[in-house]
């Protein structure tokens, strides 16, 4: 059989090598895409951690900022030393921890919902603070202080508690500022900040969640396209020892031995094996003719001499 005739037999090694590096890319390029996206999602459930994390601070720092003014506004009342109003309007008017928390609460994706309890607590401790202006004030009459905050001074004591005693009006600002309605008005607004971190980790735990499950998802891809790496990079082995390496080495022994080689492997082998073969043929033809006996060619032609 020529080479000729062999054409088109087997598998071509070129082929299967061209379709196995094709399938290592696009597989290598899902994984890349895939670790990618698990990337992504990392990268989101961080921000979102991050950003749950900024809100608690922020709730944390607006309560202890609420708790900070009543203690000095109480110690005030209390004890009317005016360091402790001083250190009142600072954290009130210079630190505003308190808008500052408000307003770090607020942004990014806040539910409609949040933003608007949040508004309502900033309100109701507004009206607590004009509360305790008016108490302040009042110790201010009482120990009959000069030097206070300007804003202070537009608070105006009703006819009733001016003609006050300085004692009735110090008890008077104690009760506005220790009493049971001054708490019932501070316990709604820890309230609201209470519903509103609650909320916050109510979101968090399903945004993690969601993220986690998508994290898992795309996890299971990056594993999926890395099997099937593995699986055509075994394959491609496993099919270049069978069509490649293994004929070769048949045939390397088959040659040592002086034998025609047995057409196997790919079908670029198969050709390279008719094509030795037919040399193989040639050259033992012309070997078997040069060691013809020239004695057996003169009986040879005797006798066809006595045949005709």
């Amino acid at each position: 059989m020529t080479v000729s005739e062999q054409k088109g037999r087997g598998i071509s090694i070129r082929l299967i090598h061209g379709a196995m590096i094709i399938c290592a890319v696009v597989i290598a390029l899902l994984l890349v895409f895939s670790t990618y996206q698990a990337y992504s999602v990392f990268n989101s459930l961080s921000k979102e951690t991050g950003n749950y994390i900024v809100r608690q601070k922020a709730a944390h720092s607006l309560m202890e900022a609420s708790d900070y003014l009543t203690e000095m506004v109480q110690r005030f009342t209390i004890e009317g030393d005016p360091a402790y109003m001083d250190s009142y309007f600072e954290e009130a008017f210079t630190s505003k921890r308190r808008e500052t928390a408000i307003v770090t609460m607020s942004e990014g994706d806040t539910d409609a919902a949040l933003v608007q309890q949040l508004q309502e607590a900033m309100s109701e401790s507004q009206t607590l603070m004009y509360r305790e202006y008016y108490a302040m004030r009042l110790i201010i009459e009482a120990k009959d202080l000069a030097d206070y905050p300007e804003q202070l001074r537009s608070v105006e004591l009703t006819e009733e508690d001016a003609f006050r005693s300085p004692e009735e009006q110090t008890d008077l600002a104690q009760s506005m500022v220790m009493g049971s309605e001054y708490y019932a008005s501070k316990e709604k607004i820890r309230s609201r900040l209470k519903y509103e971190l609650e909320t916050l980790e109510q979101m968090m735990n399903q945004t993690r969640q969601e993220m986690n499950a998508r994290m898992m998802r795309e996890l299971s891809g990056v594993r999926a396209a890395t099997i099937a790496v593995a699986v055509v990079m075994l394959a491609l082995i496993i099919l270049t020892a069978r069509l490649g390496t293994l004929p070769l080495i048949e045939a390397s022994r088959e040659i040592r031995e002086r034998k025609r080689l047995q057409p196997a492997g790919a079908r670029e082998f198969r050709e390279l094996v008719d094509a030795y073969n037919e040399m193989f043929d040639s050259v033992h033809a012309v070997q078997a003719e040069s060691n013809r006996d020239p004695a057996e060619d003169e009986d040879a032609e005797e006798e066809d001499d006595a045949e005709v």
